[in-house]
């Protein structure tokens, strides 16, 4: 097998073999020059909730640049 009938082999499996939803195919060269199909197990997925995650707006902090009046140098505060 050439390396494109292993690829269109790979397509074949993938949208027909049983296995589909928990393997992939790929092409694979082979030592003697010709090319091989390996099947490859895919990790489990999470199993869906139906459920939507939502980041919540973070309240506003004061400023840190900003110095409170009795330490404004101006004011005779820390300089």
């Amino acid at each position: 097998m050439n390396e494109e009938e292993a690829r269109q082999r790979c397509e074949q499996l993938q949208a027909e073999h049983p296995d589909r939803e928990t393997h992939q195919w790929v092409p694979v060269p082979a030592e003697n020059g010709e090319w091989a199909v390996a099947k490859i197990s895919l990790p489990p997925g999470a199993s869906p909730t139906n459920s939507e995650t939502r980041a919540e707006p973070k309240p506003q902090a004061d400023d840190p640049r900003v110095l409170p009046p009795w330490l404004d140098p101006p004011r005779g505060g820390l300089a």
